[in-house]
């Protein structure tokens, strides 16, 4: 060990030999006083912090050169081993929106929290972009994973996103919770209209309606997958399509579906049999899914969403239509009839939810209200 005096302070440094590189490194606390008592001080501290790199395995060597562009790739072929392929195709994609931003050459050492905030912010309010907030979020958790591979690969110190404070917009319209499913004209409107135009798309309306299975999951679902005992007809939801970036002729079904929870059984309502019996008249011959076009393919996703579009646009239906608010109107029926929520959530393939929980207390509570206004008429 031996002392720098530095401004009136004395600086104390002591070397050793990190055990990872084999290399040798320096340690230093500075003190206010030189004296004897002083010394042994910064010998318990020097050896204290010694101790701790060697324990945590931290070493003062980074890796430079590296850029964004093979940040991205390197990590994207590690990710992929790790998510199902519904998750790394989106995140593919949103990687090469960050690159088409960025210079590709960029260093990863060289990104900063001041640069990340920047490229945030543009895709919120550039006119090229103007993505919402929640598509935005969801860009920033997947630079924090990037960077977090980047952190344990010594690319870098430390993960620059933990300390971003993004200037998000201003919501300008608050979604209402009605809007997230519909009422039960609405369905009956849409159902009516779906089976003059299109069999197959209302059926698949109808069963995500009854079932609410998410469209992955209904789209996965063959003919073994519907069982039935004693009359009474139960369907197996053991996992989900797998069509992104996919050829038609190529999807299949995952061997397990989006979370652990959506491992389950549904029991189908009478409605539910009738549809099944329906298909299976019509496309049993055809392959092995249940809801299948006229040439024996899987109903796409992209296809039946477009249909909803015009749908909506058709009978002026004032809120978003996807596949999803089927899954929600299922949600918002089964509260209307009192069964508890616990039960509606095994029976939907949720542990927990923030907007089933939500669709759940709206419906009760209106539910209440008109109780209320029957009571005053007693």
């Amino acid at each position: 060990m031996w002392m720098e005096e530095r401004n009136g302070r004395y600086r104390f440094v002591e070397q050793y030999i990190d055990p990872y590189t084999e290399k040798r490194k320096r340690v230093s606390v500075t003190l206010n006083s030189k004296s004897n008592q002083a010394k042994k001080q910064a010998k318990t501290l020097l050896d204290q912090k010694i101790r701790a790199k060697i324990d945590s395995g931290i070493t003062d060597d980074l890796i430079t050169g590296v850029t964004m562009q093979t940040l991205i790739e390197e990590w994207l072929a590690v990710y992929k081993k790790q998510v199902k392929n519904a998750t790394y195709v989106p995140t593919v994609s949103i990687m090469n929106k960050v690159l088409n931003e960025i210079d590709p050459d960029t260093l990863v050492s060289k990104v900063t929290p001041a640069f990340l905030t920047k490229l945030l912010e543009s895709f919120l309010y550039d006119d090229r972009q103007d993505l919402s907030n929640k598509y935005v979020r969801i860009i920033k958790a997947k630079l924090s994973v990037l960077f977090h591979y980047a952190v344990s690969q010594k690319y870098i110190s430390s993960n620059p996103v933990d300390t971003i404070k993004v200037n998000w917009k201003r919501s300008n319209k608050t979604t209402k919770i009605k809007d997230k499913f519909l009422e039960d004209n609405e369905l009956h409107q849409l159902l009516d209209y779906a089976y003059a135009k299109n069999f197959r798309y209302a059926t698949l309306i109808e069963w995500l309606y009854l079932t609410g299975m998410r469209i992955g999951e209904a789209l996965a679902l063959d003919w073994s997958d519907v069982t039935s005992t004693d009359g009474a007809y139960t369907v197996k939801v053991t996992g989900t399509l797998e069509y992104k970036n996919i050829a038609i002729s190529e999807q299949y079904k995952s061997d397990q579906t989006k979370t652990a929870a959506g491992m389950r059984e549904i029991t189908l309502p009478s409605a539910g049999v009738t549809i099944y019996e329906k298909l299976k008249a019509l496309n049993y011959d055809n392959g092995d899914f249940i809801f299948q076009t006229s040439t024996g393919s899987v109903i796409q996703p992209s296809s039946f969403n477009s249909f909803l579009r015009t749908a909506k646009n058709a009978l002026e239906i004032d809120k978003p239509l996807s596949s999803h608010i089927f899954r929600h109107t299922h949600i918002s029926k089964l509260a209307e009839l009192g069964v508890p929520l616990y039960v509606i959530q095994n029976r939907v393939g949720h542990e927990s939810s923030k907007i089933t929980q939500t669709i759940y207390l709206h419906v009760t509570e209106q539910a209440k209200k008109q109780l209320t206004s029957k009571l005053d008429e007693l």
